[in-house]
């Protein structure tokens, strides 16, 4: 199970990998800085829409993050679409990052409603 203050640490170092501010991640999330900040320092949680919202701002996948990369490494799915390869990798990202934030909210307690 990955701790607030580890996933706090990894955002930061994955955020400031990729040139995102503190001001432009809290405002993607609608938090204010010292709230983000918090999060960074594992004092605050991160919710899981504020995950998934996080990762597509800064560019990554929710499992650089979180580090439950296994989902895709596991997956096998069947999928029919209109023919374009295009479609189906659309497909398969959407698959992959319902899994892997799945993976996240299991390890953290949180249940499927």
């Amino acid at each position: 199970m990955i701790t607030h203050a580890a996933l706090g640490a990894r955002l930061r170092e994955v955020r400031e990998s990729k040139n995102v501010t503190q001001e432009a991640a809290s405002a993607a999330i609608r938090v204010s800085q010292p709230t983000y900040s918090r999060i960074e320092s594992g004092d605050r949680p991160l919710k899981g829409d504020e995950l998934v919202i996080l990762a597509d701002h800064i560019g990554v996948r929710v499992a650089s993050l979180t580090g439950y990369v296994e989902a895709g490494e596991h997956a096998k799915f069947a999928a029919r679409t209109n023919g374009s390869a295009a479609t189906m990798d659309v497909l398969k990202s959407k698959l992959l990052a319902y899994l892997e934030l799945d993976s996240y909210l299991a390890e953290q307690g949180i249940p499927a409603k």
